[in-house]
């Protein structure tokens, strides 16, 4: 009697007090699945402690303990970050955080002379004080991501004032591009009527595919350094390599990540027969040593940079293919 009481007393509530408690147990529920393969996955970081079959042939036992704490460590963090983001929203929906917000935000119009009739400039400032509350929230653990995890296992190469620098130029980039696309959608929505749902579905299909065209040329430039890579052998062989599997390569790039991180990465992006492949002059510089090493091993000439481990980079390149994209980029992160 008790639990059908209780499902009575909740389809007597008001279809807005259904729906709001729709909301936060999907949002729980979402969030409790992936702990629980998250925590799966940690298991298997704790108990696999030797290099498996199918890594022995490239992987030594010391490389592989060291990834296998690093991700220990980040499965940890990841694990608090997640609960208390999941806890932050919860607390933000309960205390009506999004009113408020959107009251504030209406006051600071007022003040500005714009009345309840702006509703398109209340909405961005809506989004402006949003965005500013998610990154003061989220900068603690960003540094201690950085500056304890990273830097723990090597890899951090930032100094604090060059995190401060990226992280505000970060924000002020998101902000012209978020604010101009937000009051373009908002006001296809004031005036599209019945079907304003298909026009504000065809406008971010749109913004969707010119920021996929336009990211790695005019956006990322904006962060970090990209120039050609120079000619020479690795050069070639990425070019053989891509020309026999039809991929339709038109430049490769390297992108200084070393500012930032000592990982090596690497990832192609474009369109049609427009793609490009982006190393990471990490990844270079780690298999130009190597390679420096093996020659001078063998009394051979040292290559210059653009005569890498060809064979270990088009490898990396080849596996980046096959991961999971994001939506303008193909990437993958591995420890080395």
């Amino acid at each position: 009697m008790g639990m059908w009481a209780s499902l009575d007393a909740m389809w007597e509530m008001s279809a807005e007090k259904r729906i709001f408690g729709a909301v936060l147990l999907f949002s729980w529920t979402v969030y409790l699945w992936e702990t629980f393969l998250s925590r799966r996955q940690r298991r298997i970081y704790k108990t696999t402690t030797h290099v498996p079959l199918e890594l022995g042939q490239i992987m030594d036992s010391e490389t592989f303990e060291k990834s296998r704490l690093y991700q220990l460590d980040k499965s940890t963090f990841s694990f608090w970050s997640g609960l208390y983001s999941e806890i932050e929203g919860t607390l933000i929906l309960l205390f009506g955080g999004i009113p408020y917000l959107w009251r504030l935000s209406g006051r600071f119009c007022g003040h500005a002379g714009f009345g309840p009739e702006y509703e398109i400039t209340q909405s961005l400032v809506f989004l402006l004080l949003a965005t500013l509350f998610s990154a003061l929230t989220g900068l603690p653990w960003s540094l201690y991501n950085t500056f304890v995890i990273e830097e723990k296992h090597g890899f951090n190469q930032q100094t604090l004032g060059f995190f401060m620098k990226d992280a505000i130029k970060k924000f002020i980039v998101t902000q012209c591009i978020l604010l101009p696309v937000s009051s373009l959608l908002l006001y296809i929505i004031k005036i599209g009527g019945d079907y304003f749902f298909i026009y504000a579905w065809l406008f971010t299909l749109v913004v969707s595919l010119v920021l996929v065209t336009i990211y790695a040329d005019y956006i990322a430039p904006l962060f970090d350094k990209f120039t050609p890579l120079p000619e020479g052998k690795l050069k070639q062989e990425i070019e053989v390599m891509a020309k026999s599997i039809d991929f339709p390569l038109t430049k490769v790039y390297v992108v200084e990540g070393s500012k930032r991180s000592s990982h090596s990465n690497a990832y192609f992006y474009g369109f049609f027969k427009n793609k490009r492949i982006v190393l990471f002059d990490t990844l270079l510089e780690e298999y130009s040593v190597l390679n420096k090493d093996n020659q001078e091993e063998s009394g051979m000439e040292p290559r210059n940079d653009g005569e890498g481990d060809s064979e270990e980079i088009k490898a990396k390149v080849k596996v980046s293919s096959s991961l999971p994209k994001r939506p303008w980029l193909s990437f993958y992160e591995q420890f080395l």
